[in-house]
């Protein structure tokens, strides 16, 4: 019972990460595109400070999980995408130090050089997520518990079109945050790029889908192929409602845009359940109940973690809550 309830938890503090820090990663995407002057480049941090540094305590929470209660997840996965993770968390690093540093110097070039890192930073995140997402969604080749690092499970279309997916998803989920969050021009110009941002997403995500029906390897990979489908689609069709709902100015948009970032997450794991790695060898598969630790951990840690997070999701709506209000030139920023 304890590994489902971890790998339920373990799937919801990795869509929270990507519906809450997939904003800011967005919003560095198309921040340079919606923000002209240091004064509208204001008003885009102004928007998204407050939420900065709070948005990834999902992802850490989702290693923890990992780490804790998934130590055969651990020792394939994470092991083997160890390269590619190095360059996720080295591009979040850039990013923080690129957002500090910009606002050091009161000088045009200093700060349009680290915006252009900040930017370049969030697409390489963006991108290194997707093409993880690709990866895993496949059948690896784990033989023995270990699995080797090799360019060849990233340079497989479904890899490369899902890292091209999620780049076009998060610039739309940030888009649409500042369109609804900000004022002025940058939200006329965010709201203007979400109708070929959604537009592309969906195309991007179509292709995937369809690189996906082709490839045998993932095809492999994705026992629970009809609940995986429907809910890829559903985040295709949560893209364009997305663009709509921003162009009749409702205020459901950022819903949709954030379903659209997440719910791929879910396809892949119930794509797979119970089998949490699936072995291009006989007999090397992964199942749920050999990924996770032992009972009596996840029955002792189980139930501290259900009560933490009911605090951690109290927290984010408070902060929300309390900075629900629109941001322009003058609003403070708080990095």
């Amino acid at each position: 019972m304890w590994d489902n309830i971890w790998y339920a938890l373990l799937a919801l503090l990795v869509t929270g990460y990507l519906l809450l820090d997939g904003i800011t990663i967005g919003s560095g995407i198309v921040g340079r595109l919606v923000a002209r002057t240091d004064a509208d480049r204001h008003t885009v941090d102004a928007a998204t400070g407050p939420f900065f540094l709070g948005n990834e305590v999902w992802l850490v929470a989702a290693a923890g999980i990992t780490l804790g209660g998934f130590p055969g997840l651990e020792s394939t996965v994470v092991s083997g995408m160890a390269p590619l993770i190095v360059v996720a968390v080295a591009a979040l690093l850039l990013r923080h130090a690129a957002i500090q540093f910009r606002r050091r110097v009161p000088s045009p070039g200093w700060r349009r050089r680290w915006d252009t890192v900040v930017q370049a930073a969030c697409v390489a995140l963006a991108l290194m997520w997707g093409a993880l997402g690709g990866a895993v969604l496949g059948a690896l080749p784990v033989k023995d518990g270990h699995l080797s690092p090799s360019l060849d499970l990233l340079l497989r279309p479904v890899p490369v079109m899902s890292a091209l997916t999620a780049v076009a998803v998060l610039a739309l989920h940030g888009a649409v945050f500042l369109a609804r969050r900000t004022t002025g021009p940058v939200a006329g110009r965010a709201a203007g790029l979400t109708s070929w941002l959604g537009t592309a997403a969906a195309g991007l995500g179509l292709l995937t889908l369809f690189a996906a029906a082709f490839d045998a390897r993932t095809r492999d990979g994705v026992p629970n192929a009809l609940p995986a489908v429907l809910i890829a689609v559903a985040a295709i069709a949560a893209a364009l409602l997305a663009a709509r709902l921003v162009a009749s100015n409702s205020a459901g948009a950022p819903l949709f845009s954030g379903l659209a970032a997440c719910l791929p997450v879910l396809a892949i794991g119930l794509g797979r359940f119970p089998q949490t790695v699936v072995s291009t060898y006989d007999g090397e598969n992964l199942s749920l109940a050999e990924a996770a630790a032992h009972p009596d951990t996840l029955s002792l840690v189980g139930p501290v973690m259900l009560l933490v997070l009911p605090v951690l999701l109290a927290f984010q709506a408070m902060q929300w809550w309390a900075f629900r209000t629109r941001t322009h030139e003058r609003s403070p920023v708080y990095f």
